[in-house]
């Protein structure tokens, strides 16, 4: 059960629900660091074609280079997180958005193959250092009361400025094309690196019924990991498997939509409404997670994603994949914004940053092979149909020990009491 810490509040104004004006002020420091992370990734989407069209090189060769940062951002995250309970998120989050910002800049002047894949590679580390392993921390350190209504609203107000990212770097590429939309790009992450050093100095107090001295508290590295809990592996196995399904539905819905005959407006609205509904999705089961508990709240959402993997399949008719996109991405986002609390409510808030870059190692590994299974299973039989099959099986199998981690906890919380 996610509880609230008993020790006061960290200094500061008191600001809304109990919470200092401090903690609300790390969130929105905490929601444009997610953001951050996928919006490279997600503005190089836009600007693939130019920058294709004036080089000549094939689509796979600047998938393999996006890839290639995708796994060095893998390989990263234990480090980022084990650098964010040791010298603290503010460090981590400067840190990640300096490397992406000069990553880009440098990527202005690419011209040749080699220097992309150099460039690319570059910014790996970044994208582990901006994002929910330092953000998850920080959030979860300086909130007391409303730890889960406060992960909720990390991870849902990312839905909204994501949503916003290719309209703005289809504008630069209409306006400027794609290198000074680069530089733009590079430019917003050396500001935000500069507003976050800014905005948070002062502000990282250790959670005091956590960790009295955050550099003793990670003498032993990752070492300190609960390895020989099952709970552990079971979290991070199922976490695997959700994250497979749903990238592989964020990556290839609008394609299976348009199979199916529909425009790309129509397959765009669809995805979009999906994107805009997590936004009130993980507020919502952050908020559940308070009133009862993250693994119950967990084992429901996990439902849900099984549910709507069988809908996927079986829906018919713009109508009723509107009503799929609205349930799915609200199931969808909640299961993101609760790996934080189900692991700061199973190890304790003093490893969370060690344990997200865990658990994103699991959770990003699992998003390439998804990929790549995906796109070789419509390949192989034409049609989308036996992946989403294959995905419901995947789920109903998640369900076993999401729910055993519920059942633990039922066990578990009158002997706290």
């Amino acid at each position: 059960m996610v509880t609230p810490s008993t020790e006061p509040p960290p200094s500061g104004v008191p600001g809304p629900l109990g919470e200092s004006w401090r903690a609300w002020a790390a969130l929105f420091i905490g929601v444009l660091a997610i953001s951050a992370q996928s919006a490279s990734s997600v503005t190089y989407s836009v600007l693939m074609k130019p920058i294709l069209s004036e080089f000549g090189w094939q689509r796979t060769e600047f998938a393999s280079a996006m890839t290639l940062r995708m796994f060095v951002m893998v390989v990263m995250s234990p480090v980022a997180g084990l650098l964010t309970d040791r010298i603290g998120p503010r460090a981590v989050l400067v840190g990640g958005a300096l490397i992406i910002g000069v990553g880009n800049l440098a990527m202005s002047r690419v011209h040749s193959l080699a220097e992309l894949f150099a460039f690319m590679a570059c910014m790996g580390p970044g994208q582990a250092g901006i994002g929910a392993v330092a953000a998850s921390a920080l959030v979860l350190r300086l909130f007391r009361h409303r730890r889960g209504l406060a992960i909720g609203l990390l991870n849902g107000g990312d839905n909204l400025i994501s949503a916003a990212v290719p309209i703005g770097a289809a504008y630069g590429l209409r306006h400027w094309g794609w290198r000074p939309s680069v530089v733009a790009l590079g430019a917003v992450y050396v500001l935000l690196a500069a507003f976050i050093a800014w905005s948070l100095r002062g502000r990282e107090d250790p959670d005091a019924s956590e960790t009295r001295d955050p550099v003793r508290s990670t003498a032993g590295g990752l070492r300190e990991l609960p390895w020989q809990d099952p709970r552990l592996w079971a979290l991070l196995l199922a976490y695997a498997g959700i994250y497979a399904f749903i990238t592989s539905v964020q990556l290839h819905l609008h394609a299976f939509q348009t199979d199916l005959g529909r425009t790309p407006d129509e397959a765009s609205r669809v995805l979009s409404t999906l994107i805009l509904v997590g936004a009130v999705g993980a507020p919502l089961f952050g908020w559940l997670a308070e009133r009862g508990s993250a693994e119950g709240a967990l084992a429901f959402v996990v439902g849900g994603l099984a549910l709507t993997s069988v809908a996927l399949w079986t829906a018919h008719g713009p109508a009723a994949f509107f009503a799929w996109a609205v349930v799915y991405g609200l199931v969808n986002s909640g299961v993101v914004a609760l790996l934080a609390l189900v692991l700061a409510d199973l190890f304790g808030a003093h490893l969370i940053g060690r344990l997200m870059g865990l658990a994103m190692v699991f959770c990003m590994g699992s998003t390439m092979l998804a990929n790549l299974y995906t796109a070789a299973m419509f390949d192989h039989f034409g049609s989308y149909l036996p992946v989403w099959r294959s995905y419901t099986a995947l789920m109903l199998v998640t369900l076993v020990p999401v729910a055993v981690l519920w059942r633990q906890a039922r066990r578990a919380a009158p002997a706290a009491a």
